[in-house]
């Protein structure tokens, strides 16, 4: 009898090996052939610019694991419904400047734990059961958050030691809690879906006493019974959908060109909860299509270069799966094998 397989080719993560030194392999499957099994170990043996590839595993590669050099960590993805690439916890320490971080399942956290300051991070194709924060003294300028699923990103805190995160972009994350931020002079947030997101507000400007946040095309997706006001206190909203899809209502948002509660005919969610199986495209007739800044659809995809995938596949790395094998076949007979490949 044959069984039935999933792999992840790495021939074209070539692609990604122009400006690096080396790639790293790590895998802590029984068995496995890798480089390493250890995660940790593997990026205290890596060099600035080293390229680590950490192949799918049942096998959780553990707990704090911190980066304090100028890599770049690809795993398989995060929901794939066979294999994927889990870690509990991500550190930037001080030199993790220049960092990418793309197709993990975090079950915790990623967050700063630095005085030094840090330029530079990609966090992208994640899941992450809980928080992105930036607590660092020195601070962290020029970020790329997208493609995620993430629980929250920052506190919403006037703390000098927290939510010191400059120049960043933030789009095309599902959220599931909220973003807060007190730097609103240079962040932007755009194209996102929130699901379910925090009844009192969806997004918290803590440095509102010096001005306000334009948020843009994104869709607030609500299931609650009670009145609920998305609205906060320097956050304006242009060209944003809400919709409830419980019996309570919503308060309108606060800003323009938005649309209040306002089915935004999702291809195939039936609830608020991330499944990976939900299709988060709008439908044909959608009010959300066009209805963003520029005449761009709102949600997840803007019709950008970079496109959101629910398992969190990195773009540009091809995935092949085997989806069906002849389970027996007769000596000398062909064996039938089909192969979906998807390079995102």
């Amino acid at each position: 009898m044959k069984t039935k397989i999933t792999f992840l080719t790495t021939t074209l993560l070539l692609s990604f090996m122009v400006k690096a030194q080396s790639v790293i392999t790590v895998d802590n499957s029984v068995g496995s052939n890798a480089q390493y099994s250890n995660l940790q170990s593997a990026i205290s043996a890596a060099s600035a610019g080293d390229v680590i590839y950490v192949h799918p595993s049942e096998i959780n590669y553990g707990t704090n694991i911190t980066i304090d050099k100028e890599i770049s960590l690809y795993g398989f993805g995060h929901s794939d419904p066979d294999k994927e690439t889990m870690v509990s916890d991500f550190i930037l320490s001080n030199n993790a400047s220049n960092v990418i971080i793309s197709g993990f399942h975090i079950t915790d956290d990623i967050y700063t734990n630095n005085t030094s300051s840090l330029t530079n991070l990609v966090i992208e194709n994640n899941q992450i059961d809980s928080d992105i924060l930036f607590d660092s003294s020195g601070g962290v300028d020029n970020i790329v958050i997208r493609g995620n699923i993430v629980d929250q990103i920052g506190y919403g805190s006037t703390s000098s030691s927290r939510d010191n995160y400059t120049n960043t972009i933030i789009s095309n994350n599902i959220v599931t809690n909220y973003i807060g931020l007190k730097n609103h002079q240079s962040i932007s947030i755009k194209n996102n879906i929130f699901l379910s997101p925090n009844s009192s507000y969806p997004i918290f400007n803590a440095g509102d006493a010096s001005g306000s946040i334009t948020v843009q095309n994104n869709i607030f997706y609500y299931d609650s019974g009670s009145v609920l006001n998305p609205d906060a206190d320097g956050v304006i909203f242009e060209n944003c959908l809400t919709y409830n899809i419980g019996s309570g209502s919503l308060i309108a948002l606060n800003g323009s060109n938005n649309l209040d509660n306002q089915n935004p005919n999702f291809a195939s969610a039936l609830d608020t909860s991330f499944d990976a199986t939900d299709d988060y495209s709008l439908q044909g007739g959608s009010p959300a299509i066009g209805s963003g800044v520029g005449g761009i659809d709102m949600g997840i995809f803007d019709g950008s270069a970079f496109t959101f995938n629910n398992f969190g596949y990195t773009n540009g790395i091809p995935t092949v799966k085997i989806t069906d094998i002849t389970d027996r076949i007769a000596p000398g007979a062909n064996l039938s094998v089909t192969i979906n490949t998807n390079a995102n």
